[in-house]
Parts: structure tokens; C-alpha cells; sequence
């Protein structure tokens, strides 16, 4: 799990996150963050996550779970 959230944090330009942190108030939030995300989650996990479902996440924890992460 640290390892994903240190690539997150990585992508959202932040110092860390943890996995209660609301990944869209990050201070350079932006749709090509989000892509980003989404990007990061297919190449590092195999995780292909539908727009429509990342639009319902909230959380880094969130992200973990749909990107299969656990722990």
C-alpha cells in the first residue's frame, strides 16, 4: 500500500497522502490529474477503471480498492 500511495502523492505533486485523503482537494487538482491517475493505475496495477466509476471515488483509499491495492 505505500508504495501506491507514494506514487499518488508522486501525481498529485503533494508530499504524501494517506488513504483517508480526499484526492480532489489536492492544490493542482485538474482533470489531466485525474487522468493521470487513472493512467498510473493501468500501467503500475492493470487496473482499468471506467471514467463513470472514478468519478465516484473520493478518497486515496478508494482509488486503492478500485485499483485492486490492498493492505
Amino acid at each position: 500500500m505505500q508504495k501506491f500511495l507514494d506514487k499518488v502523492a508522486e501525481v498529485l505533486e503533494v508530499p504524501s497522502v494517506t488513504p483517508d485523503f480526499a484526492f480532489r482537494s489536492a492544490p493542482e487538482w485538474s482533470s489531466l490529474t485525474g487522468f493521470a491517475l487513472l493512467v498510473m493505475c493501468e500501467q503500475e496495477y492493470g487496473a482499468r477503471i471506467a471514467p463513470d466509476d472514478f468519478l465516484k471515488l473520493r478518497t486515496v483509499g478508494d482509488l486503492a480498492a478500485a485499483a485492486g491495492v490492498v493492505g
